[in-house]
């Protein structure tokens, strides 16, 4: 995959867990649904909210996402997560569920690290 700018878009992505490891919430996105090129791709992300306490229910995980909002100091995103995303705080992570369920999270701080192997999807027009 090219360099070019690239977004993860939440309404297509799937929030399969959330765990603490330290300081930090994960918020596992298994797949993320992330646009790049022209192409829609299937890749594991994790979106790491340092300082993260939330308001959420974890038995309503795994679950595909309707919709959601990111807001950082340096503005919200609505739905599209550009990448690479790493941004200080105060940040507030709201995610609606297929289910109508809302997960909420604040924290100082955000990064979405992606891992593993993109797979191709389709052509996005």
């Amino acid at each position: 995959m090219s360099h070019h700018p690239y977004s993860i878009e939440l309404h297509d992505s799937r929030l399969s867990t959330i765990r603490r490891e330290s300081a930090e919430l994960i918020l596992l996105l298994s797949p993320a649904y992330i646009h790049r090129d022209g192409k829609g791709w299937r890749q594991m992300a994790d979106l790491a909210i340092a300082g993260g306490m939330g308001d959420f229910n974890a038995s309503e995980l795994p679950a595909h996402i309707s919709d959601g909002t990111l807001k950082t100091v340096k503005g919200p995103y609505q739905n599209l997560l550009m990448l690479p995303l790493r941004d200080g705080g105060p940040v507030v992570l709201e995610v609606e569920l297929e289910s109508g369920a809302i997960i909420r999270v604040q924290g100082h701080a955000v990064e979405v690290r992606l891992f593993g192997e993109p797979e191709f999807i389709e052509d996005v027009a």
